[in-house]
């Protein structure tokens, strides 16, 4: 008999899943930093994935990392190339420390000023520990935060 253990982590975005393999980056498409999947974000708003605690915020506001109560540890990165832009185009809700439920909104992304940038949206999605032993399914196409 064996027993299986799902720990499911829902998308921090409202857009277009897609394979990390395809995201136009190899820190991220060569999974240096973990396995995941990536989102093409349909507007601003970055929600928590998980129940869990903030455990890191990048300065420039575009990244965050999240322990969540299972036991992974999750990294949301709101675009490529944005840390360039000094956390301009981003307000944080949360800091450090914070408990956060899944679904809560956590930050957002003003997506006319990225554009306007040249900024290219792509969201990775990357459990960074925590995962040894499970196996990764990731939704594409239309996700719901």
């Amino acid at each position: 008999m064996s027993v299986q253990h799902t720990r499911r982590i829902l998308s921090p975005l409202n857009g277009r899943g897609i394979a990390l393999e395809q995201v136009p980056d190899p820190v991220f498409s060569e999974k240096v930093l973990g396995d995941g999947c990536a989102v093409i974000p349909a507007d601003g708003k970055i929600y928590s994935p998980v129940d869990g605690v903030i455990s890191s915020i990048a300065e420039t506001r575009h990244a965050y990392g999240f322990i969540a109560d299972n036991g992974l540890e999750i990294l949301v990165h709101f675009g490529l190339e944005s840390t360039a832009l000094k956390g301009e185009g981003f307000t944080s809700h949360v800091k450090v420390g914070d408990r956060v439920r899944a679904g809560e909104l956590v930050a957002e992304a003003d997506i006319p000023f990225l554009r306007e940038k040249g900024i290219d949206m792509t969201t990775p999605v990357i459990i960074t520990d925590g995962a040894d032993g499970l196996d990764l399914i990731a939704d594409e196409g239309q996700l719901r935060a």
